[in-house]
């Protein structure tokens, strides 16, 4: 090295061998690329002309709090044939919510609700006596699908969405899940 460059590099450069391209790094990456954006997040109907939960299905990516204004994103997608799921009903009459989980299929637990909206015999059906206009949300679903797991993430949604009565529809005693 010269004197010249030797007063203006008081460090030697370093010197470092690279491995030109062969056929196994222009075929394979050390990085996967990401493909999760192949799920879209949110409650969609299924369009099957038999299906009567789809008729009360909303299809939305959010849900609102009634009482609160606060907006959140629902971080799956969800059907009515999905298992394991904690969902929203919204009277759209008196702007009430009830927020429930169940381990079965959403259409399946919607057909227990219309049952229990025509015998009048919980505080769900009984409200549903007097007000019909409602729709059905699937909120979140739950992976691990235990009751436990369950009714933890009920009980976050139900705290999340301020449903608890007189507000909402849930009568739920919370203490008992905790």
């Amino acid at each position: 090295m010269s004197d010249t460059f030797r007063d203006k590099l008081p460090n030697p450069p370093a010197v470092i061998f690279r491995q030109p391209p062969n056929l196994r790094s222009l075929l394979v990456r050390a990085k996967l690329p990401n493909h999760s954006g192949g799920e879209i997040k949110g409650c969609f109907k299924t369009h099957s002309a038999q299906c009567v939960t789809c008729t009360s299905l909303k299809e939305t990516k959010w849900v609102r709090s009634f009482s609160t204004g606060q907006k959140f994103n629902t971080f799956h997608s969800i059907t009515c044939c999905t298992q394991g799921v904690v969902y929203l009903v919204n009277c759209l009459d008196c702007k009430k919510q009830y927020v429930g989980e169940t381990g079965g299929e959403l259409r399946i637990r919607h057909r227990g609700h219309r049952q229990e909206f025509r015998k009048a015999n919980t505080p769900l059906g009984k409200h549903f006596q007097s007000c019909s206009n409602f729709e059905l949300i699937g909120v979140e679903k739950v992976h691990n699908n235990s009751k436990t797991t369950r009714e933890a993430v009920e009980l976050k949604w139900i705290y999340r969405l301020n449903s608890f009565a007189p507000v909402g529809l849930n009568v739920k005693d919370a203490t008992c899940s905790l």
